[in-house]
């Protein structure tokens, strides 16, 4: 799980490049899924990665992250 929220953290750090829809994005995704992260939340990373405002993408994907976090942590 750590590994998988690195992944995320990678990209949430590369957001201002473009979309961030690379393979290792999804099956960062997929390995949350299984270890119980709701799909609502992974949903909500995803759709921050393919926004076309770099701001908007940037911001989107940070706070997707951290609701993840906040999950992980057990405080949703």
């Amino acid at each position: 799980m750590d590994d998988a929220v690195a992944v995320l953290r990678e990209a949430v750090r590369r957001s201002d490049e473009g979309p961030q829809t690379g393979a290792e994005v999804r099956l960062a995704l997929k390995a949350l899924r299984f270890v119980g992260v709701p799909s609502d939340a992974i949903r909500y990373f995803w759709q921050a990665c393919q926004a076309d405002n770099d701001i908007g993408r940037s911001q989107s994907m940070n706070a997707a992250l951290n609701r993840i976090e906040l999950i992980r942590a057990g405080k949703l």
